[in-house]
């Protein structure tokens, strides 16, 4: 699921004071701001990642011991 960022407004969640700013899962940060517990603050805290670097050629091993 995606994680949301909220604040608590009305009780200690997760053990965290009222006031504090933590990073819950979408379905609890919703049940929590309806029961009045938490304000949602940020939608989709996880962004998309970036694409990777592009692959470097691979090179052929050279063999320096004679035979």
């Amino acid at each position: 699921m995606a994680k949301v960022l909220v604040e608590t407004i009305g009780a200690i969640v997760d053990g965290r004071p009222i006031g504090s700013k933590i990073e819950i899962d979408e379905r609890s940060a919703k049940y929590l701001e309806k029961i009045g517990y938490v304000r949602i603050l940020a939608q989709e805290v996880t962004g998309e990642k970036g694409s990777s670097a592009p692959k470097k050629p691979a090179t052929k091993k050279r063999n320096t011991s004679t035979k």
